[in-house]
């Protein structure tokens, strides 16, 4: 007993000197590889609450999302899951049974119905919940699909774990495909970009982190997306705090996937036939610019920019650490370049485990250009759409991957 006792008292000592080193970026990447096997829903909260100098209340008050904006959502999901239910009664998921040779009657199987079911977690690029035309919608719009979702615009990645929504849909629908976007607002809401910036442009973290640098060589190296020299420019920004956190949004991300897809010994996982998408967004463009002007198609954009916190998510931020000009896009295109491939070494790593593919990535990278946004974050309709269809060549698996785990999405004109 006592020899027990030691044991965990031991295991939980080594797991609170290994999130000491994540939270300083001198974490070696075999102990990240250990910490993310030990790390529960507890120690997650713990982490973000460091890296945000922040208590658990104030960090989900922060995360919340505001009333009228939740209004909102639950208005564009009902109006979505009423599409779902209303294929799903019209006998959607029926299974059909086949006659066999001898005119006797056979067990059809879920894989004898052409028709896909989807359950969708995430931010606003999955619910957009005024105006724009986002990824979900484009989706829904199959006649084979039926989509169910419970994404909510403005939610935090830590807000959709913490509250396992997702959990108990996916037990319900059993459904073929799991989609799930989340990050952005952990990263840049409530104006938190700014406690992960070192202003001088002296940073050399990136140097000290030997899973990022790992990313890079080998991950990136393989990507089609190419490496800009932005983003060794913005690098000279990013604090030992954005490392934290992107180490923290891996060990998020794993406590996810391995809760849905790993087996254990004799115990095979209930969502072991699910696959999972996942999407990294493109890199935005910090701005107070409200566009006023005459383009009659594209009303909508001083409008959004006007009365939804156009400037404050990206460009008030930077400027509050005094990073200025041509540095600003810099700072963010290192960072959602590295998210991006921190998001396809996971779905990498459990691919290999399952020794099939099992999550796929939806890489927007490029995908927008300079024109394409209604507001720092999100782009315009035909880009959101053009996104949804990646998503759509990747569900049907009509297409294959562009590489590896990865489809990208073209870059088209506005």
């Amino acid at each position: 007993m006592i020899r027990s006792f030691e044991n965990i008292s031991g295991i939980k000592e080594r797991k609170q000197e290994l999130i000491e080193k994540l939270l300083v970026n001198e974490i070696l990447r075999e102990e990240l590889v250990e910490l993310r096997d030990k790390v529960n829903a507890d120690d997650l909260s713990n982490i973000l609450q460091r890296i945000y100098d922040l208590n658990e209340t104030y960090i989900f008050k922060l995360a919340a999302v505001e009333t009228m904006v939740e209004k909102l959502n639950k208005i564009k999901n009902s109006q979505r899951n009423q599409v779902f239910f209303k294929k799903i009664r019209g006998g959607f998921r029926k299974i059909k049974n086949d006659s066999s040779s001898d005119g006797s009657r056979k067990e059809g199987s879920p894989g004898d119905n052409p028709h896909i079911t989807v359950v969708a977690e995430g931010d606003s690029w999955f619910n957009y919940p005024i105006i724009l035309t986002d990824i979900i919608d484009r989706i829904i719009m199959e006649n084979d699909l039926a989509v169910y979702s419970i994404a909510s615009g403005g939610d935090w990645l830590l807000n959709m774990l913490s509250g396992r929504q997702y959990v108990e849909e996916l037990s319900i629908s059993h459904p073929d495909w799991f989609l799930i976007s989340g990050g952005g607002n952990d990263l840049v809401g409530a104006r938190r970009l700014a406690t992960i910036l070192q202003p001088a442009g002296e940073s050399v973290e990136f140097e000290k982190n030997e899973w990022a640098k790992h990313l890079i060589l080998e991950f990136a190296e393989k990507s089609i997306i190419p490496l800009k020299e932005d983003f060794h420019e913005g690098l000279q920004y990013l604090s030992k705090d954005f490392y934290a956190l992107l180490m923290f949004f891996h060990l998020q991300y794993y406590f996810l996937f391995k809760g849905l897809l790993k087996t254990e010994e004799n115990c095979i996982s209930k969502f072991a036939g699910l696959r999972i998408i996942t999407q990294g967004y493109d890199y935005p463009i910090p701005s107070h610019n409200i566009k006023f002007g005459i383009n009659p198609l594209r009303w909508y954009i001083p409008f959004v920019r006007k009365f939804l916190g156009h400037g404050s998510w990206l460009k008030t931020p930077l400027q509050i650490r005094g990073i200025n000009d041509n540095s600003q896009q810099q700072v963010l295109y290192a960072m959602i370049y590295l998210f991006n491939e921190m998001m396809i070494e996971l779905g990498d790593i459990f691919n290999k485990q399952h020794e099939e593919q099992k999550i796929f990535h939806i890489d927007s990278r490029d995908s927008v250009g300079e024109d394409g946004w209604t507001d720092e974050l999100h782009p315009t309709p035909v880009h959101f759409i053009k996104t949804g269809q990646t998503f759509i060549d990747c569900i049907k698996q009509k297409k294959t991957p562009t590489y590896g785990n990865v489809y990208v999405v073209k870059k088209c004109n506005p």
